[in-house]
């Protein structure tokens, strides 16, 4: 049971006061109460015996205070509906401000206005909204600046604000999910927040200067003044609607109770005044909706203050989130952010406050799986490689030149380097031509098929290799292919009385002789 308003108890005022002052300050129930933990600070109760207790504020408690009319110094009557159902249960329903039986602001002294009560209201509704409404809710700590301010480019909606530790830092994602919460539809959007609010205290940092301010200062007067005459008539509409219900009022307040059709009528009639002064003020709270707030001195002085020295206060760690995001809705509007994922960026279209849209284009963050894929020119160099080394000799020749696997782009994995398994995986992965297969091509044979061609054991043809009657050339590191050659075949012979080392040095130098032979024969000629 809450404190009706006005206490004796000072303690009790003064816990009151600093409440609605919290919340005037903080713009959310939820923040208010976070706000008294932080401070050590309880709340004043009322039993039923009558004794006042103080404990923690709860959020229905801070809610249920703020909605009541008896801090405002008002009486009211018929807020809640009682009935019975067919079965003997009692129902209550909570009834609109525009149905309750009676209500006399300034009926008594009060904590707060009737206006700000009225304020604190449209507040607790705007904060309720979730995804009912596109609205900018108010400012909170996460890191994400275009809080309540991001609208999906391709549905209109309002971005939800979703955040993940990574690395030991918050990150922030700019989520779209209505339809996906809704119908089980694919996400609409999903915008990781750095990239975008990196540009955006960039373009805060450029368009800030003091010139700037001014100007715009000057161009909110002009718009506030048209405002201010418009709602002016508004003002003037409500008042003619007050005084025609207080008339009816009167009027059905003096008939004779008897009269039952008399007085059925002019209630009749009290009601329908009351519905026009209900239609003109919702019509006024609707202007005012689109119209911009008013910058105060206080404000002023400090956005041409902070435009001296922005860069650094927006960039100095000890400036809270919050501030940050306080500070920009005084500047933007909201931002449209569209997401083009063929061309990996992402598009901001930027509105300001006095009417100006500046187009932005962020690169869109890479994925887990695209840091750590190989550079394409690393794959078509070990292309390259393929034709004349082997998955170790590529491996050796990459570290050499500098090069780096993709893994080196992980945490704690900077000193990767390459290896042949690593190669072998490319050449599996992007589906290039194996050594194998292009010495192949070339007319190399297999060990089988070079002991078939030149008659000999298969031992015979790795000893002849060996001693360079043939050319072998691996393919990894254990198996090779042979080139046998067109002509001057190397014939079979008895390895005990003409050894294979002797066979070598023979072909040698025949094959030095020939070619001295040769170059004679064109000197001659």
């Amino acid at each position: 049971m809450t404190i009706p308003a006005v206490d004796p108890d000072m303690q009790v005022r003064e816990t009151i006061v600093h409440f609605f002052e919290t919340f005037s300050r903080v713009g959310s129930a939820s923040q208010t109460v976070k706000a008294f933990r932080k401070e050590g600070l309880q709340f004043p109760s009322r039993l039923h015996n009558s004794d006042t207790v103080f404990r923690p504020l709860t959020v229905s408690t801070a809610q249920r205070v703020l909605s009541d009319p008896r801090y405002a110094g008002a009486y009211a009557y018929g807020r809640r509906h009682y009935r019975r159902t067919i079965d003997g249960k009692k129902t209550v329903r909570a009834r609109g401000n525009d149905e309750w039986l009676a209500c006399i602001p300034d009926a008594h002294p009060g904590y707060i206005s009737w206006e700000q009560h009225q304020e604190n209201l449209k507040v607790l509704k705007a904060n309720s909204h979730g995804y009912d409404a596109a609205r900018a809710s108010i400012p909170r700590e996460g890191p994400a600046l275009l809080q309540g301010r991001a609208v999906c480019g391709q549905c209109g909606k309002h971005f939800r604000i979703r955040y993940a530790a990574r690395r030991g830092r918050q990150k922030a994602w700019y989520i779209c999910d209505r339809t996906h919460t809704y119908r089980g539809e694919p996400l609409c959007q999903s915008i990781a927040g750095p990239p975008v609010d990196e540009a955006i205290s960039r373009l805060i940092a450029e368009q800030m200067t003091p010139a700037a301010v001014e100007l715009a200062l000057e161009v909110r007067k002009e718009i506030e003044a048209r405002h201010e005459d418009a709602d002016r008539l508004r003002v003037r509409a409500i008042e003619r609607a007050q005084t025609e219900a207080d008339l009816a009022q009167r009027r059905f307040m003096l008939v004779d109770p008897n009269n039952r059709l008399v007085a059925d009528t002019l209630e009749g009639e009290w009601n329908e005044k009351l519905r026009m002064l209900a239609n003109a003020r919702e019509e006024r709270e609707r202007g005012r909706q689109h119209d911009q707030f008013i910058l105060d001195k206080a404000v002023h002085e400090r956005l041409v203050a902070t435009t001296v020295d922005f860069n650094k206060l927006w960039a100095e760690p000890d400036t809270p989130n919050r501030e940050r995001k306080r500070l920009l809705a005084h500047i933007i509007e909201d931002v449209t952010l569209i997401k083009l994922p063929a061309e990996g960026t992402t598009t901001l279209h930027v509105r300001f406050k006095g009417g100006k849209i500046q187009t932005l284009t962020t690169m869109s963050p890479k994925s887990s799986a695209q840091l750590v894929k190989t550079q394409p020119g690393i794959v078509e160099l070990v292309d390259k490689l393929l034709d004349d080394h082997i998955y170790s000799e590529i491996a050796e020749l990459l570290n050499q030149q500098g090069y780096r696997p993709g893994e080196a782009a992980r945490r704690g994995r900077h000193d990767a380097r390459f290896t042949a398994l690593r190669v072998a995986y490319l050449v599996h992965q992007y589906k290039l031509r194996s050594r194998y297969d292009r010495r192949r091509e070339r007319g190399m044979l297999t060990k089988q098929e070079a002991a078939a061609r030149l008659n000999i054991h298969e031992h015979a043809v790795t000893r002849w290799a060996k001693h360079r009657l043939i050319t072998s050339h691996a393919y990894n590191g254990h198996y090779c292919l042979y080139e046998i050659p067109d002509s001057d075949l190397p014939q079979k012979q008895c390895s005990r009385w003409n050894r294979l080392v002797d066979q070598a040095a023979a072909r040698v130098k025949n094959a030095g002789q020939a070619k001295l032979s040769t170059e004679d024969e064109r000197g001659v000629v």
